[in-house]
């Protein structure tokens, strides 16, 4: 399970020079809220769809295994 999650997220990403920042790359993989808020008013959803739905796939996989497996990422 784990190699086929490593070989997806490897494979999804690409050179990850690719990415300017840290936060683009997670946006990239819907790790994050795609909402914008001005001043606590919500002003849109911000192409919510626009990401790599396979890498978003894997990373909640990867946690959920994580969560399972390993007495450090339960506690």
């Amino acid at each position: 399970m784990s190699n086929i999650l490593g070989l997806t997220i490897l494979l999804e990403t690409g050179p990850i020079e690719r990415f300017a920042s840290v936060g683009d790359y997670v946006s990239y993989c819907r790790c994050v809220d795609s909402r914008c808020d001005r001043n606590g008013v919500k002003k849109g959803e911000n192409n919510r769809k626009n990401s790599n739905k396979y890498l978003a796939w894997a990373f909640v996989e990867a946690a959920n295994y994580a969560a399972r497996c390993h007495a450090r990422a339960r506690a």
